[in-house]
């Protein structure tokens, strides 16, 4: 038997930590915490369920976030210094900033960001896939249906913001969902 009640909790409570991760000021710890809690849960149930898979999509994920904003946070910060360069300085020229050159960095940063978000987007569905395959519980991939389409449609003036939060909720819903105990040598992958 494969108990799950502290992993369930773990998710869970995860999982609707990143949720509330966009509060204002107290968010990056909600945030910070709740990546935590979901490492753990996901490791659990990769143990339990026999399928490191598990983890690892959710690891992968993860660490293809993290490279996205690293990205942005790059090409964003570099497109300063092509605008800043064409700017004139002189004694008697007028000092200008061009923020032509400004936009079209920020833009690439944006678009490169948006792409690598959905390959993440893409790693945290297979894993809810494995797990609403190991549990039963259609939830896991409903949530990540919605988070992979809404990494999608955030091309569509942030919508797609929305149903990853919706995403977020249903995996919240889905590990509360769960039952106290799984035995281990019935469970087949449909």
């Amino acid at each position: 038997m494969g108990e799950v009640g502290n992993e369930k909790i773990f998710g869970g409570l995860g999982s609707a930590f990143i949720i509330l991760s966009f509060l204002p000021y107290i968010g990056w710890i909600l945030g910070i915490a709740g990546i935590v809690l979901l490492f753990i849960a996901f490791h659990k149930f990769s143990e339990i369920f026999s399928d490191k898979n598990i983890f690892n999509k959710f690891l992968t994920a993860f660490l293809v976030s993290i490279a996205g904003i690293i990205v942005f946070l790059i090409f964003g910060l570099f497109s300063f210094i092509p605008a800043m360069m064409s700017a004139k300085h002189g004694a008697g020229e007028h000092m200008g900033f061009d923020f032509g050159m400004l936009g079209i960095g920020i833009i690439f940063a944006l678009i490169v960001f948006y792409i690598i978000n959905i390959f993440a987007a893409n790693y945290y569905r297979h894993c809810f896939n494995l797990m609403a395959e190991y549990t039963s519980i259609n939830l896991f991939r409903l949530a990540g249906t919605f988070v992979f389409w809404g990494a999608v449609g955030l091309i569509a003036f942030g919508l797609g913001a929305i149903a990853i939060i919706v995403g977020w909720i249903l995996l919240t819903i889905a590990f509360f969902s769960l039952p106290q105990s799984y035995n281990t040598y019935d469970i087949e992958i449909k």
